[in-house]
């Protein structure tokens, strides 16, 4: 199911999907792990004998909030003849707990029976799993090894079953709510699941609000403690809490988007900030997306940290305020750089190393060159000397490494895989990165009176070295990739130069980007493509980072109005809950892969603070 809204508070990660039902829960990290197999409500009209899972498919029509509302606390609202849904889902901020507030309205009044069912597949696996109902029924509790999940609710449940699903031919406790009554059992174990039932006033009139909430915890005494406080201080008191935090966050933290930029542009760019806050755990670790739905295609997802999204994101995040955010990723970086200065092709949220299709030594030289960039981006914004100190031993190591991977041959960078992870060879865009980190991580030594000059020497090198064996004089343009010789058009190329592989008043990156978007700008659709001959989900679809990168190149080269155009593309592109996928369908316009992706919106708010601080061509990117 694709995703459409978020919520979280850097432990928990809640996803909402199209349906308007809890699609993914990460906990203790966002990415990590997805514990949620699946949840539904349904509502069956005692009178009529009548049972609806709330699905489109039976007779319901669904509205999901724009942007501006359903980036701060997901909203949806479910409607009929004679009934109308609304679901307002929120996690604390500060206690790890899932809200969800069901407001419900018959007309005419009428007895009705509400269902929610639960179905989680606890630390990614649905085996070995235990569900029981508490006495009278206060609460469901979920269990296994170290990870617990309390459900109740406000009122209190009338009744909660628990049952299994999947295996032994089942399809899952929820058949039991359909004909109107629960007869499980009050426990069991395998895959289990649960089924809680209330029971709504005969003929109440006007609006019955119900609260589901969904405590967490590493020990079943956490979350009977955490149910205990919920009920002691008035659960209405917690939905209030994390509706007033959110509120006031929007108001204290989100920044305003330019006037020239259309309504939509501003609601894209608010809903990209709150991404960006939802992306970061608290231990510092950024994920590239929570869409899991590559998991059953590929085996794999991208819910992992990505060293280039990661340091490209923290930047974002400077612009955008979030100063905090970017500084435990750098500190998280720092945790988990490799011994000898380089980092590993991706990590898990809590700091493992993730899996890899890569063979040894795993590595895009880029991720090392990105986050030596990073830290230098976030001193810049700070200006906080002490900063440099702690990250010194991870800019120190990996500048040294940057230093001496190198080709003999060439003087470039030595061969590794390049930012699209598909081609081993030596990259114009990687070797960019390698040459802008290497005089980000001079700046840092000089900052705190150490030398700057090997890392100064080897960057000068090394862009010498770009320009004598990368620049192909007969076509005017960057080859892709030098052993093996690739010479395809490559947008990559725009971020290479955005990093000052060529300043944008030299007349060659004027041909470099015109060449660029007329051949990787896609007919009729719009956008920019990757790379010329691009398979992946599609041929050569326009991506949203790749069209933003042409946006600023556009800006540098004094092309303002044309920047603006380009970024209201990728707003109008943008799913209707205002999130930004990996790349858009070239035949249907629709967004496809991984949904949302956490660096098509910190490209968006970076490209937008680029556009309101008027960057022309008279400035080069040395100050980036």
């Amino acid at each position: 199911m694709v995703i459409t809204q978020l919520a979280g508070n850097g432990r928990v990660l809640l996803t909402v999907n199209e349906d308007g039902e809890w699609g993914s829960l990460f906990y203790p990290y966002p990415g990590q792990f997805q514990h949620l197999r699946e949840a539904r409500l349904g509502i069956y009209d005692v009178g009529a004998r009548k049972f609806t899972w709330l699905r489109r498919e039976n007779g319901l029509t669904l509205a999901l909030a724009g942007p501006r509302e359903s980036a701060r606390t997901p909203l949806s609202t479910w409607s009929a003849p004679g009934l109308t849904v609304r679901i307002q889902d929120s996690v604390h901020p500060n206690h790890d707990l899932v809200i969800r507030e069901i407001q419900i309205r018959a007309d005419p009044p009428r007895p009705l029976r509400v269902f929610s069912y639960h179905s989680f597949e606890i630390a990614e696996s649905m085996y070995q799993d235990t569900a029981y109902v508490e006495a009278d029924a206060v609460a469901l509790t979920h269990y296994k090894r170290g990870y617990f999940f309390e459900i109740f609710g406000d009122p209190g449940f009338s009744k909660a079953v628990c049952g299994e699903h999947t295996l032994k031919g089942l399809r899952g406790t929820y058949v039991d709510a359909e004909d109107g009554r629960l007869e499980g059992r009050q426990i069991a174990h395998g895959a289990a699941d649960s089924v809680a039932e209330w029971d709504l006033p005969t003929e109440t009139p006007g609006t019955i609000t119900l609260r589901l909430f969904l405590a967490m915890g590493q020990s079943l005494g956490a979350v009977h403690d955490l149910h205990s406080y919920v009920t002691r201080g008035g659960p209405v008191r917690f939905q209030r809490e994390s509706e007033q935090f959110w509120s006031t966050w929007a108001k204290r933290r989100l920044p305003h988007a330019p006037q020239a930029l259309s309504p939509r542009a501003a609601e894209v760019y608010e809903a990209s900030v709150l991404v960006l806050r939802h992306s970061i755990g608290k231990n510092g670790s950024i994920i590239a997306s929570p869409d899991t739905r590559s998991l059953v295609i590929g085996g794999d997802a991208y819910n992992f940290c990505w060293w280039r999204d990661g340091g490209y994101i923290s930047k974002a995040m400077d612009e955008a305020g979030l100063y905090e955010s970017a500084d435990r990723f750098l500190k998280f970086a720092s945790q988990c750089q490799s011994s000898d200065g380089s980092f590993f092709h991706r990590h898990c949220p809590d700091g493992a190393i993730g899996s890899t299709w890569h063979p040894p030594p795993f590595l895009q030289i880029d991720q090392t060159a990105t986050v030596v960039s990073a830290a230098w981006h976030h001193f810049k914004k700070g200006a906080d000397p002490d900063l440099l100190v702690d990250l010194w031993p991870m800019v120190k190591g990996a500048a040294n490494f940057l230093r001496d991977f190198r080709d003999p041959a060439t003087g470039l960078p030595a061969p590794s895989f390049d930012l699209w992870e598909e081609v081993k060879g030596i990259h114009t865009y990687s070797t960019a990165a390698v040459v802008h980190a290497l005089e980000r991580a001079a700046r840092i030594a000089e900052e705190i009176g150490k030398s700057p000059t090997e890392w100064r020497r080897a960057s000068r090198e090394i862009q010498e070295a770009a320009l004598a064996n990368l620049w192909d004089p007969i076509r005017q343009r960057f080859l892709r990739t030098l052993e093996p010789r690739d010479d395809r058009l490559d947008s990559s190329v725009l971020l290479a130069l955005k990093l000052g592989l060529l300043p944008f008043d030299d007349p060659r990156s004027r041909a470099v980007v015109d060449a660029l978007e007329q051949r990787l700008g896609v007919p009729g659709i719009g956008g920019l493509a990757r790379y010329e001959g691009d398979r992946y989900y599609g041929e050569e679809n326009p991506w949203v980072i790749c069209t933003l990168w042409l946006a600023e190149a556009r800006l540098r080269l004094g092309e303002a109005d044309r920047c603006r155009q380009l970024i209201e593309w990728v707003a109008d592109h943008a799913t209707p809950t205002g999130l930004l996928p990996e790349q858009v369908d070239r035949t249907n316009g629709q967004a496809t892969s991984a949904t949302p992706l956490t660096w098509s919106h910190s490209t968006f708010v970076d490209v937008i603070h680029k556009y309101q601080g008027g960057v022309g061509a008279a400035r080069s990117s040395t100050d980036d």
